[in-house]
Parts: C-alpha cells; sequence; structure tokens
C-alpha cells in the first residue's frame, strides 16, 4: 500500500483519450503532467505523446482548491504510512509492550486508508473536467480531437487499491492486537471476610 501511493506522485493519475483512437493517451497526475508534440501537415494535425516525459505543470495553469486538497491528502498518506511502518518496524524489536503498540498503528492505517480515499479527489477537479491544456490542443487540432473528461489510469487505480490495502492492515492489526477485556468486579467481590463478628458466647 505504500509503495502504491507513490504510483500518483507521477504524470500516470488521469488520462484523457481521444474519441476516435484510444491509442492516443496525455496523461496527468497530482504534480507532472505528460508532455506531447504536435506533428501537422497541409490538410490535418495529429498529436503525438511523448512517452515517458513528465513535466511540471506550467505557472499559467490555476489550479483549484479541489486539486490542492488531492496533493494534500496524497502526502498525508505518504507521510503517516511510512511513519507508522517504521514505528511497526521498531516497535516489534525493542517495545516492551508490543501488543499496546501495534494497536497505535491501527489508527495510523486507518487515517491512511482514508487520506488514500481523499486523494481520488483529483477526479473532481478542473484537471480532470476542465483541463485547460486539453482545451488549446484541442483548438489547435482538426482531425483529432480528445474527451473532455478524464478516465482513471494506473496511478488511481493504485490509490484505490491502496485505500484497500491500508484498511485490511487496519482492520488485521486489530485483530491481531485486540485490546484486552477487564472483568468488572462483582457484587461482593473482594469481601472474604464479614464486616462484623459475631461473638460465639453471650456475656
Amino acid at each position: 500500500a505504500f509503495v502504491l501511493s507513490f504510483i500518483g506522485t507521477g504524470c500516470h493519475y488521469i488520462q484523457f483519450n481521444t474519441s476516435v483512437d484510444s491509442d492516443i493517451s496525455l496523461r496527468f497526475g497530482y504534480w507532472y503532467y505528460q508532455t506531447w508534440t504536435i506533428s501537422s501537415n497541409d490538410n490535418n494535425a495529429t498529436a503525438t505523446v511523448t512517452e515517458g516525459s513528465c513535466d511540471f505543470y506550467p505557472q499559467e495553469i490555476a489550479l483549484d482548491n479541489t486539486m490542492k486538497a488531492a496533493r494534500s491528502f496524497n502526502l498525508i498518506t505518504i507521510i503517516i504510512g511510512g511513519s507508522v511502518l517504521m514505528l511497526d518496524g521498531f516497535q516489534g524489536c525493542i517495545s516492551t509492550k508490543r501488543n499496546k503498540s501495534f494497536r497505535t498503528g491501527t489508527i495510523g492505517y486507518m487515517i491512511c486508508c482514508i487520506s488514500a480515499g481523499l486523494s481520488l479527489l483529483l477526479l473532481q477537479s478542473n484537471v480532470c473536467k476542465n483541463n485547460t491544456l486539453i482545451e488549446q490542443l484541442n483548438e489547435k487540432l482538426s482531425t483529432v480531437q480528445f474527451q473532455d473528461t478524464c478516465t482513471i489510469s494506473k496511478g488511481a487505480k493504485s490509490s484505490i487499491a491502496a485505500c484497500v490495502l491500508w484498511f485490511v492492515a487496519s482492520v488485521m492489526t486489530g485483530l491481531l492486537h485486540p485490546v484486552p477485556h477487564v472483568p468488572e468486579p462483582r457484587d461482593g467481590d473482594g469481601l472474604d471476610e464479614p464486616l462484623f463478628q459475631e461473638d460465639s458466647e453471650v456475656l
């Protein structure tokens, strides 16, 4: 789950396909987008994606609050997930209260699960629904047009898988290291002797 959380940091989180040829795709992520080149002739123009080339978003591209929130939740997942994994590793070796230490990780894994799920907010941002770069590219092309909305790529699929795995880790940790049950004292417990001694002899 921790490794899967890093995949979305590249430029393969979402993609835009053409309405004609699905092999031509433009991919975008939290911080990067995949560059492309346009080759044209006298009659038409076609877009060729430069595979494997990820660049930072241009400064003129305004990112909305939804995109910024998705970035933040992705960072929270990576930071907390890495911290909890390291703590569990150290606590399993040196902690004298292992069960109590591992139960702390249950909360951390659940936070990672929620954050990984909320990182999918990118699908509701203007990068996915009102992408300025895609709109500008469609204006330059005549024969090929990219779709207005995005589809999930391997980065978004990895976030969904990471969300499920973080949840499984939280549940399994809670089951393997449950909170010990302390029985409540019943009425009369602890009174081995009566409060008043009856005299055996009557004076």
